[in-house]
C-alpha cells in the first residue's frame, strides 16, 4: 500500500469510531479529533493546522499525537526538545524545518539557563535501560531522574540506574517567547510533557488568548497542588476534560 492510501486509510479508520465510542475515551476522542483535522486540511478553506509540543521527545516514541503532523497537510509545528540526542532523533522525524521547527530549550518562567538532569545517550542506544527512559530527563525532583515521585514514594529500582545519569546545561525561555519568535498565531493543539514540570509550562498559556481546540498535559509526575491547578485552570476555561493513563485531554467546548 502507498504512503497516501496508508494515510487515507489510518484517517478514515479514526473517523469511523461512533460518536458514543470516542466521547467515553478521551484518548479516541483525541484521535477523531486528529483525523478531522487531516480530513480539513485535503480540501483547504481555512489557516494551516498549528500544533505546539512542549516536551516532544522524538516525536514518535509514546506519542498519539505529534505523529498525525506526517497525515495533516500542510501543517505547521513549535516542537520544544532540549536534549542534543532527542534533538536528533526529532529532526530525522520531521525533516521539513520550514514547517516544524525544533526549539532546544526548556520553558521555564524566567529566561536564562539551567542545569537538566538526563540519562546518557550511549546507554540507552546499547539497549542498557530501557527505551522509555529517552524521555524522561527533566529539571524536577518529582519524577523517574530523581528516584522520588510527586507523592513521596522512593523507587526501590533507582540505584540501578543512577550512574547514567548525568547533567547538562540547558537555555530556558518563556512561553511566550518561543511563540512570538515563530510567528505563531494561532493553536490548534497544544502538548505539555515534562516529567514534573508541566504546570509551570501550562500556567504561562493564556487561555483566552490562544483557546487551542485540544490540549494534552501528562499530570504523572506533578503534585497533587499542581493536578489541581491543572484541572482547574481547564474547568475555569470550559474545556471538556478526560483522563488517560498519566494524561489528561481537553477540549474547547
Amino acid at each position: 500500500m502507498s504512503g497516501n492510501l496508508k494515510k487515507a486509510a489510518r484517517i478514515m479508520a479514526a473517523l469511523a469510531l461512533p460518536r458514543a465510542i470516542s466521547d467515553r475515551a478521551s484518548a479516541l476522542r483525541g484521535t477523531a479529533f486528529m483525523a478531522r483535522s487531516a480530513m480539513r486540511s485535503w480540501f483547504g478553506g481555512k489557516p494551516p493546522f498549528v500544533l505546539v509540543n512542549i516536551g516532544t521527545c522524538d516525536g514518535v516514541l509514546y506519542d498519539d499525537v505529534t505523529p498525525w503532523l506526517h497525515r495533516i497537510r500542510n501543517s505547521r509545528a513549535v516542537l520544544v526538545e532540549p536534549i542534543p540526542y532527542n534533538y536528533t532523533r526529532l529532526r530525522k522525524n520531521y525533516p521539513d524545518a520550514d514547517r516544524h521547527v525544533i526549539e532546544p530549550v526548556v520553558i521555564t518562567r524566567e529566561a536564562g539557563s539551567m542545569m537538566m538532569r538526563t540519562f546518557d545517550e550511549t546507554a540507552l542506544e546499547a539497549g542498557t535501560l530501557p527505551m522509555e527512559f529517552v524521555g524522561c530527563s527533566s529539571v524536577k525532583d518529582t519524577n523517574l531522574v530523581s528516584g522520588m515521585d510527586a507523592w513521596g514514594e522512593q523507587d526501590p529500582n533507582f540505584q540501578n540506574f543512577t550512574e547514567h545519569l548525568k547533567e547538562i546545561e540547558v537555555r530556558s525561555e518563556r512561553l511566550e517567547t518561543i511563540l512570538q519568535r515563530n510567528g505563531v498565531d494561532h493553536i490548534d493543539v497544544f502538548l505539555v510533557d515534562c516529567e514534573g514540570a508541566d504546570w509551570e509550562v501550562f500556567e504561562q498559556l493564556d487561555l483566552q488568548r490562544w483557546h487551542p481546540a485540544m490540549i494534552k498535559i501528562e499530570i504523572g509526575s506533578l503534585t497533587a497542588e499542581d493536578v489541581g491547578n491543572t484541572l482547574l485552570k481547564l474547568k475555569r476555561a470550559k474545556y471538556r476534560i478526560g483522563l488517560n493513563a498519566e494524561d489528561v485531554w481537553a477540549f474547547a467546548a
